[in-house]
């Protein structure tokens, strides 16, 4: 499992989500058992604690300015 983001306070909600997730996907989701994400109220908690962590660490900001700045925009379709 790899660090969050987030930092710590965020690692303990992701590596849930994770293990949720790749049981869900290995034994529900390929042998067409689920076809539901039944792990989405985990990586509703993990990407509330990672948004917290980047508008206190003042990064949200940063990542504004790259997304005007970003070349790829219309649903990903390339800018020229």
């Amino acid at each position: 499992m790899s660090a969050s983001i987030g930092g710590p306070e965020c690692t303990a909600l992701k590596k849930k989500y994770d293990e949720c997730f790749n049981d869900w996907y290995t034994n529900g989701f390929l042998n067409a058992k689920s076809h539901t994400n039944e792990c989405e109220d985990l990586f509703t908690d993990y990407k509330a604690c990672v948004m917290r962590a980047l508008k206190e660490k003042q990064i949200m900001p940063l990542l504004e300015e790259a997304r005007k700045d970003a070349p790829f925009e219309d649903g990903g379709k390339w800018k020229r």
